[in-house]
């Protein structure tokens, strides 16, 4: 908040004046008589708060123009007389601030809240200086110190849950928006700020909750609706999502947000026609954008529509867009039709666009695997472990593929384990690792495995297929026969399935 010039100009008059007690008073009346005492004006207490005084002024004056460092020197001027006032220490501590010489505005401002202790002012512009430096913990602190003087700040409550939610402490910025609130109960940004914190922390009653009353304060507030649509996506309640998304398009027609949500719901649905006819409107109010192309794409790949999948790309492209996930789709229609190569030329596109992105480098890799270059795979997955050290996918796929290949098995093997440490509570991870134990012939540490990676995934074929081989291996061929025909009956159309089974028998 920064004061008019001639408030601050009020401001320091009376602390000078009225800190000189009553001298200054007999001062005040010979001036307005038109008499002088000329001792007075050699006082050197007097020509310093005067000086200072004016120099105040002047900062005021060329703040009100933005002219900061000159403000900066007069406010370092009003300060060098020997006088000091919380005011001036916090005027100057801002336009250092301005000035981006943070060191120094932090030093000029604990001066300030040394002096006066309960100043607010002083509390907040320290923590906004500890949050910028990353001082997470001192910036808490002064926030506290803010809200024990003034418990209803609102702007200390707020950066106070700013910061923790750019720490990823939910909880705790639940419930300083909870206190918000309380003082603040007609205000729906706070209603609907408070709802996405309770998604984020995954306690979706209580975010619809807010969300709600966040429309019921704004019936308007298109933003909640949207959100509150997306919530009942993530619980499955599709139709109560479409209602959402519904009411913002009859708030606002060319909501490109709402038609786009309304797409993937109808789309994953199966209700590809209503999907179709969304994406239209959408196309409509956006035909420069990648999102309605993508759109089509995944529409027609849902009904198996590989050639006009694979024509809404080209649609997308002869428009001049160019986007990695336009060549992601592009190559995975590649790799239905089995042309791997020309899958990899795209996934490579897709990389050299956005270079960070591990699950398109993994694409790139599994295509190269596929069409025999598994050297350059190999040599990807090698560099990916630098880059993305924090990506058990990564680990994963390189010790699978050794373990497919019969060949580094050991190492193959700690690689797994690192992507279960780093994730540990994946199945598929589970079954890489047994699978590796398996290729080892360490068939008692492979069952252990596998069998955790049943538990987590009952339905996945590849997991009840290695199972059975497992237990083949052991000689136990009736539970292998049972695993096999389970993973059959899940995946109908392995023809390598039906023989294992057949040769059994």
């Amino acid at each position: 908040m920064r004061l008019g010039p001639l408030v601050l100009a009020a401001a320091c008059f009376f602390y000078f004046f009225l800190s000189e007690g009553s001298s200054s008073a007999v001062l005040h009346a010979k001036e307005m008589n038109g008499a002088i005492d000329s001792t007075r004006v050699s006082d050197p207490e007097i020509r310093a708060a005067s000086d200072a005084m004016a120099h105040y002024i002047m900062g005021a004056v060329y703040d009100n123009y933005g002219e900061t460092q000159k403000a900066a020197d007069e406010y370092s001027q009003a300060l060098s007389g020997g006088k000091s006032a919380t005011e001036i220490y916090l005027k100057l501590g801002a336009d250092l601030m301005l000035l981006n010489r943070i060191e120094e505005a932090e030093e000029v401002l604990g001066k300030a809240s040394s002096i006066d202790p309960e100043n607010t002012m002083a509390h907040l512009l320290l923590a906004v200086i500890h949050t910028t430096k990353g001082e997470y913990s001192k910036a808490a602190s002064q926030h506290e110190e803010t809200l024990k003087y003034d418990p209803s700040n609102l702007d200390a409550l707020s950066f106070l849950s700013d910061l923790f939610v750019t720490q990823r402490k939910f909880d705790k910025a639940a419930e300083v928006y909870e206190k918000m609130l309380r003082i603040r109960d007609d205000d729906a940004f706070l209603y609907f700020n408070l709802g996405i914190i309770y998604s984020k922390l995954d306690l979706l009653d209580k975010a619809e909750e807010k969300l709600k009353k966040a429309i019921e304060v704004d019936e308007e507030y298109l933003a909640a609706h949207i959100v509150l649509g997306v919530i009942y996506e993530t619980d499955k309640r599709d139709a109560k999502a479409i209602d959402q998304y519904t009411k913002v398009l009859n708030l606002d027609s060319a909501n490109k947000e709402a038609y786009m949500r309304l797409v993937q719901v109808y789309n994953r649905a199966g209700q590809f026609d209503k999907a179709e006819k969304a994406n239209g409107e959408l196309l409509k109010l956006d035909p420069d954008s990648i999102g309605p192309y993508l759109n089509s794409f995944s529409i027609y790949l849902y009904r198996g529509e590989h050639d006009k999948a694979e024509e809404a790309i080209k649609k997308a492209f002869s428009k001049g867009l160019n986007g990695a996930s336009l060549h992601v789709g592009m190559g995975y229609i590649c790799g239905l039709r089995g042309n791997h190569e020309k899958a990899a030329e795209e996934y490579r596109q897709a990389v050299q666009i956005d270079g960070d992105n591990v699950t398109y480098k993994l694409y790139l890799v599994s295509a190269l695997d596929q069409s025999g270059k598994k050297k350059e795979a190999e040599s990807i997955l090698r560099k990916m472990i630098k880059e993305h050290s924090g990506a058990p996918e990564v680990y994963n796929y390189l010790g699978y593929m050794y373990a497919e290949e019969g060949r580094n098995l050991k190492e193959a093997v700690e690689l797994i384990k690192k992507a279960v440490e780093l994730d540990p509570g994946n199945g598929a991870y589970m079954d890489s690792l047994g699978w590796a134990y398996y290729r080892q012939g360490k068939n008692t540490e492979a069952l252990r495995e596998i069998k955790r990676a049943v538990e987590i995934l009952p339905q996945d074929p590849i997991v009840a297929e290695h199972l059975g081989d497992i237990y083949q291996a052991e000689g136990s061929e009736k539970e292998a026969l049972r695993e096999w025909k389970r993973a059959l009956e899940l995946d109908s159309g392995n023809s390598t399935l039906a023989e294992k089974i057949e040769r059994l028998r």
